[in-house]
This record gives structure tokens, sequence and C-alpha cells, in this order.
């Protein structure tokens, strides 16, 4: 029996275990410890830190690019105490690049109105802060293992059951269980994210009953090297802002913003590509290239533009949670890439995710350490174990590419239909068929989702319904257990409503 176990080891698990209590017998679970999307991540971490700057200067931009489906509240309260944790983080050694005069050197980044979102070691910023919180959370009890699914009792969460190295499904018992499983990317053929990132998270915990919201709103990055191979990595946003165009195989310059938000330059982009032609990205106006972005170097190579085109980049739906990282469930909590606090929106602003890890990471534990035992939750009837054959084909990459993909349309309700999905007991699950089933279950949830939402918003592109609708206007559609529905947000959708109001008019 452990006080908290925590299932991912990115950069959200790290920062959850730097803030919790010595005194706190913690577990952080994860199949590695030295990979995944928080390593690869070669953007940076927003926060108003410049003199000009201020955080309803970040929140608008927030607003913005989240297409009215933002939870005000939540990312008011979140970009205020980014300011204040990730100043503190620098002043206690966590790497950040400096000008030459010693100051933050702040970049400028897709749809930002300011200079705000910090680097380290160019475009490695993951890479250097997994280090430094690895670094903080050494003394962190580690296991190597895979979430097989969550332990329920009386409608609470006790545990989970984990797939250890040797393939043996074990029992760890926990008064608090944490999320931080990260994306879906892999689920999908282009993508900028790890092997890892396959969206375990959202099968655990829709199996369990948690309450799982705007699923359908995934971020497609611009700019992916691909050749003839197939991909060569992400290309980060931060070299556009520092003078990177789109142009064709033959240096013209193409009618592309380099700056714009990620779903409109990524749907030009694919625009391109579905008429067969091809969008580089030339890097010839960059200055000190080399030493700024060492790992698109080695992307470029020699070459001064590269091919590149949209992939699956960031999930800005997940299991619902409250500022303070708690689901529907009691004793089960959620944050980062996983959990939806509402942050993002319908779009997230580039550098966010890292920016709500650190806060998140501060918050979950603050909650965790200031509540008693978890209540007891709604006891459900039992439940059915899931059909003993899911046939791969139904759900591979290339179906969600073109079902779930960019550009959607009515077809995402007939392979919805497709996957026939209910809440299911996977106590039992052989081990060999566990992986499979939370890729389908995952892979269900989004058609689901994207099927439902009849209009276009932010990431979310329908053909058959292109424009933004006003009675969609902050309504979110929800899964819980057997059920879905479509509601408008809580309480503090409707201060986000009226300070929306009260930045634009």
């Amino acid at each position: 029996m452990v006080d908290v176990c925590i299932v991912g080891g990115g950069l959200a698990g790290l920062m959850l275990a730097k803030n919790l209590s010595s005194t706190l017998n913690v577990v952080i679970i994860s199949d590695s410890f030295t990979k995944g999307n928080s390593w690869l991540a070669q953007g940076g971490i927003a926060a108003p830190l410049g003199e000009s700057d201020a955080p309803s200067f970040h929140l608008q931009d927030t607003l913005l690019v989240g297409s009215k489906h933002v939870d005000g509240l939540a990312a008011k309260e979140i970009i205020e105490d980014g300011e204040r944790l990730v100043r503190s983080l620098v002043n206690d050694g966590f790497p950040v690049d400096l000008t030459s005069d010693g100051d933050l050197a702040l970049g400028k980044e897709a749809a930002h109105s300011h200079h705000r979102v910090l680097h380290a070691g160019g475009d490695r910023t993951g890479k250097f802060w997994m280090k430094k919180a690895t670094t903080a959370t050494q003394s962190v009890k580690r296991m190597i293992a895979s979430a097989h699914s969550l332990v329920m009792e009386d409608g609470t969460c006790k545990g989970v059951r984990i797939v250890t190295e040797q393939h043996q499904v074990k029992t760890l018992y926990a008064t608090t269980v944490v999320l931080a499983t990260g994306g879906i990317g892999e689920l999908f053929g282009v993508t900028s994210n790890s092997s890892a990132a396959k969206g375990t998270g959202l099968s655990l915990a829709y199996h369990a009953g948690a309450r799982l919201t705007d699923l359908e709103f995934i971020q497609f990055h611009p700019t992916i090297a691909v050749d003839k191979q197939g991909t060569k990595g992400l290309v980060t946003e931060a070299l556009r802002g520092a003078g990177a165009i789109f142009t064709d195989q033959e240096g013209t310059p193409l009618a592309i913003n380099p700056l714009g938000p990620r779903d409109v330059t990524a749907r030009l982009i694919d625009y391109h590509w579905r008429n067969q032609l091809p969008v580089f990205l030339d890097r010839t106006q960059v200055e000190k290239f080399s030493e700024r972005f060492p790992t698109a170097k080695q992307v470029f190579k020699d070459q001064q533009r590269i091919a590149v085109r949209p992939g699956v980049h960031f999930h800005m739906g997940g299991i619902q949670t409250d500022l303070g990282g708690r689901t529907s469930i009691p004793g089960l909590y959620a944050l980062g890439e996983v959990a939806c606090t509402g942050l993002h929106g319908g779009n997230r602003l580039a550098s966010n995710s890292l920016l709500e890890c650190i806060v998140m990471g501060y918050r979950v534990a603050e909650d965790i350490q200031s509540t008693s035992a978890p209540m007891t939750g709604i006891r459900e009837s039992k439940l059915p174990e899931p059909p003993t054959e899911i046939r791969n084909k139904d759900f591979s990459q290339e179906s969600l590419v073109h079902y779930c993909g960019i550009l959607r349309d009515e077809s995402s309700e007939t392979y919805a239909n497709s996957l026939p999905l209910q809440q299911w007991d996977l106590a039992n699950v052989p081990v060999h068929t566990i992986d499979l089933l939370h890729r389908y279950t995952t892979s269900s949830l989004l058609a689901q989702s994207i099927s439902l939402r009849k209009e276009s918003r932010g990431a979310h592109f329908r053909i058959d319904f292109p424009s933004t609708q006003d009675e969609w206007n902050h309504k979110v559609i929800v899964h819980e257990g057997n059920q879905k529905w479509i509601e408008t947000r809580n309480s503090s959708q409707l201060k986000e409503r009226v300070y929306y109001e009260s930045i634009h008019h």
C-alpha cells in the first residue's frame, strides 16, 4: 500500500512528485523514464515574464486561440500561477536560455502577442527540464511497468493493476492514484509523439467510470519533417518565429502565414499536399541556426529547406478535472495531456502545455496533501467483461487518419458505429490483449466525439459543417460510463464568457 501512485514519468508526473511531501510514500509507474513526449518537447514554456507582458495578455491570446471554448477561470488561474511558479523554478536552477546581457531569452511563437516563451538548450527544452526534474525527484521510488487497469471498490479508485517487465499482472494499492500518461499520437500515422503516447490513460479512466470531455479536439502540428521513407521528426515552430517560411520545392514563398494558429496552418499545408503540392520549410532567413536549433539541425542536415506536413501533436481533451486535478472518481486524479482542465479549449496556444504541467503538478500536490481519505463513490453494478477478440484492422493508424484526421465529415459517425464500446471490467483481461483493448477504446471514444460535434471549431474541422456555430459556444461533449451527452461548461465557463467579452468589447 502506498500513499500516492503516479502513472506516468513525464514532466507532469515528475513535477507532481517534486511537490509532494517527502513524508508520503510515493511511487511513479512508467514503461520508460528516459523517453516520452516530455523528452521530445522542442518548443518551450509560455509564461508572462517579460517587462511589457502581463497575465491578462497571455490570457487574451489563450482565449483567442481556444475558439470560445476555453474555461476562462481555469486559464486565468493557471496563467497567474504560472508566472509565479516558473519564475521560482528558474530561480531554483531549472535551466533557461539567456541573452548576452544575462536576461531571460523570451521567444515569440505562433499566435502569441508578446515574447514570453522560455527555452532551454535552444530547441531541447523538454530534454533539459526532464533531466532537472529527474534529478529533483531522484529519491522518489520508480517502477518500470505499464498500467493494466484501475482497481475500483464501491465507486472509489483504490489502486492500479500493473504489467511488470516479466509480463505479470500485479496489483498496487494506493490511497491516491494519479494518471499522467500523456497523449494519443501513436494511434495515428504521422505524429510528433513518442511510441508511448497511445491514449492508455483515457481508456483506463473510461472503464473505471470517470468523466471525459473535449475528446474531438486534436491539435495537428503543421511541421513534421517527412521524406520518402516516412517521418523524420518534428520541426519546432520556434524556427518559424525565428524567420523560417513556407515555400514550394523551388523555394518560392507560399501564402501560408508561418506564425498563424496551428489549426489554420495545418489545414492549409494539408490542402496543398492533398492537391499534390508538397510544402517545404525554408530556414534561409534564420540566424545562428545551428546554435539555436540543434535538434532541427539534425533533421535539416545540410539542406536549406525540407518537406513538412501536419501530424498529431497534442490532445486538448481528456479526463475532466477541476483545478486541483480531481476527476469525477474519488481517489483518482489526472494531470498533463491526459487531463482536461479547460485551459486549451478548442486549440492549444503554443507552449501552454508545459506551463500546465508545472502549475497542475503544484496544484495536485497541494490538493492531495490537504484532502483527507477520499469519499466513497457511487457503487456501480457489476460490469461485463470485454469481447475476447478485437480486430486491429478496425482501428488501424490509417483508419484514424482518414476518419479522425485534420479534415472530417459524416463518415466519422459510420466509423464510430463500427467500434461498439461500453464500460467493461478489465480485471481479467490477459496481458497480451490489454494494450489492444486500450487502443480500441480510445479510438472509439475519439470517433464518437468527432461525429457528435456537427460544426467546426478550433482544431476540429468538419468539411460538412465548415463554420463555427453560435449554438455550440461553450458546449462540451461528455462521456461517462455508457452515457454521453452535450452540456454547457460549469460556472467557471460563465466567468470565462464574461471575461472574454470584457477583453474584446
